[in-house]
C-alpha cells in the first residue's frame, strides 16, 4: 500500500524524496514539451545539452525523457549520434545506493555558510553603527543651529533688522565709551593746567 502512494505513471518510488524529485522532473518535462516545438531540432538540442550539462534529470522519468530526446535528435540528423553527450545515469538510478555526502564536505559547507553569515552580520552591525553616528551628528547640528541666534530657523524672521539694531547699539556704546574717555582726559588736562 505504501508503494502505491509513491507512484507516477508506471514507476513506483521507494521514498517520498525520490517521488517528489520525480514529480518535479515530470512537471519540468511537461513545461519543456509545451514550450519547445518537437520539429525545432536546434531548440531540442539546446534543451538536451543543457539538461545533460546541469544534470537536471536524476530520476527514471527524467532519464527516460533524455533518452527519448537523444533518439529524436539522432534521428533528425542535425547531430551525429556519436557527437551527442551520453545520457548521465546517477548512482541512485543505476541500482547503487546513494552514498552519504562526505562529512568533511558538509563541514566545509557549514563553515562557509557560517562565515558568510558572520560577515553579513558584521556588515550589518557596522552599517547600523554608522547610521546611529550620522543621526547623532545631524541631531547635534540641528540643536546647535536651533540654539544659535542666526540660523536657518531664523531666516524667515526679522533677523536682519535685529542684527542692524544690535550693530547700531554697539556703535552707540563705543561712542559713549569714547566720549567718557574724552571727558576724563579733559578733566585731567584741566587739573594739570590749574597746578
Amino acid at each position: 500500500m505504501a508503494k502505491e502512494q509513491y507512484r507516477i505513471d508506471e514507476y513506483s518510488f521507494l521514498s517520498r524524496e525520490e517521488y517528489e524529485r520525480a514529480r518535479k522532473e515530470k512537471e519540468t518535462i511537461a513545461y519543456l514539451q509545451a514550450n519547445t516545438s518537437p520539429n525545432d531540432s536546434k531548440a531540442l538540442l539546446k534543451v538536451y545539452n543543457r539538461s545533460v550539462e546541469k544534470g537536471s534529470f536524476r530520476t527514471v522519468i527524467g532519464i527516460a525523457y533524455l533518452s527519448e530526446l537523444r533518439g529524436k535528435l539522432a534521428a533528425s540528423g542535425i547531430v551525429a549520434e556519436e557527437v551527442l553527450a551520453p545520457v548521465p545515469i546517477p548512482a541512485a538510478a543505476s541500482g547503487k545506493r546513494a552514498e552519504r555526502p562526505d562529512q568533511s564536505m558538509m563541514e566545509k559547507q557549514v563553515a562557509r555558510y557560517r562565515e558568510a553569515y558572520e560577515s553579513a552580520r558584521a556588515g550589518r552591525i557596522i552599517k547600523n553603527t554608522a547610521i546611529l553616528i550620522l543621526v547623532a551628528v545631524i541631531i547635534a547640528i540641528l540643536i546647535i543651529t536651533y540654539q544659535s541666534r542666526y540660523s536657518v530657523f531664523t531666516y524667515f524672521t526679522n533677523y536682519k533688522e535685529t542684527m542692524r539694531e544690535e550693530l547700531i547699539d554697539e556703535y552707540v556704546d563705543w561712542e559713549n565709551q569714547l566720549e567718557q574717555k574724552e571727558q576724563e582726559l579733559r578733566e585731567k588736562e584741566e587739573a594739570l593746567e590749574k597746578k
